[in-house]
């Protein structure tokens, strides 16, 4: 029978959705900026920086839902940890061993780069060589070594965790298991393999590039354009539609990631919401010739 621990991660975790906040309402202000009037020679360069902001934000998303969905599963042969889209599993028979970081005399050095109250990060350590940190709690982690792996995970229940894992241990049964580690890697290599979510990401992709064509041959024939307004206004204002086509693009990824990712969700969900950015980029195309002629 199966025993799942779980991190601690309310607390540790609540400073991420203050910066994705944050940079959400930075994103929306610049948007705003770029309409008004007095910044409207700025335009582009805002909306161009509102949407690189798009990056550190979905970092911080990533690596919060990864946190949040951190899960150690302890059947009868193997201990399996799971973060996000990946996944670790341990034959109980390889774990050499297993203590909390407070049992030893010397400190160990954790990740400095990682966002508040995550550590998943493949660590370089002075004397162990790669170790892989699936954590969210430092007074809460325990180190593992097996087979020339050192894990750290940070179970809330600690002392029942490493109770379990001895118990367990000493009943497993012995065999050849080996080390199995899924990554982003293996999910691509599995999103690939998936004919209709290949096209849809194909077709996706060609029609961003459209969009970013036509618009670039629309600026170089026309020195003003028709703006949504019905105003007259510089043709470099066209760089608009694709800067938000790209946004609206890498934003059904993300989604569609997430969705892809999420065991109880339906694969058409992913279908619709690439569906949904491919039609977007090429009705912004549409536009940017309407607005050119």
């Amino acid at each position: 029978m199966e025993a799942t621990f779980l991190p601690p991660r309310k607390k540790a975790l609540a400073g991420n959705i203050a910066i994705m906040v944050a940079l959400v309402l930075l994103g929306l202000g610049l948007v705003v900026l770029a309409n008004m009037p007095a910044f409207i020679h700025l335009a582009n360069i805002l909306v161009a920086v509102a949407f690189l902001l798009a990056i550190p934000f979905f970092h911080f998303f990533y690596q919060h839902n990864k946190a949040k969905q951190i899960r150690y599963v302890l059947d009868e042969d193997r201990l399996q940890l799971h973060w996000g889209a990946n996944s670790l599993s341990l034959p109980l028979r390889l774990i050499e061993w297993a203590y909390p970081l407070t049992e030893f005399e010397d400190e160990m050095p954790l990740p400095q780069w990682h966002i508040p109250g995550a550590y998943l990060n493949l660590f370089d350590i002075k004397g162990m060589g790669k170790t892989r940190f699936v954590a969210t709690d430092p007074q809460s982690m325990i180190l593992m070594k097996a087979e020339e792996r050192y894990v750290v995970i940070s179970p809330q229940d600690a002392a029942g965790f490493l109770s379990q894992l001895a118990e367990r241990k000493s009943l497993a049964s012995i065999s050849d298991a080996k080390v199995e580690e899924e990554n982003f890697t293996s999910l691509i290599k599995s999103v690939w393999q998936d004919r209709k979510l290949r096209a849809w990401l194909i077709f996706g992709f060609l029609a961003l590039l459209i969009l970013w064509i036509v618009a670039g041959l629309m600026l170089g024939f026309r020195q003003r354009v028709t703006w949504v307004t019905l105003e007259q206004v510089r043709a470099s204002q066209l760089l608009l539609l694709p800067i938000i086509g790209s946004f609206a693009w890498m934003i059904s990824h993300v989604l569609s990631f997430f969705i892809f990712i999420n065991e109880h969700a339906e694969r058409h969900m992913v279908y619709l919401v690439l569906a949904g950015s491919t039609i977007s980029c090429l009705v912004l195309a549409a536009a940017a010739f309407m607005m050119a002629i």
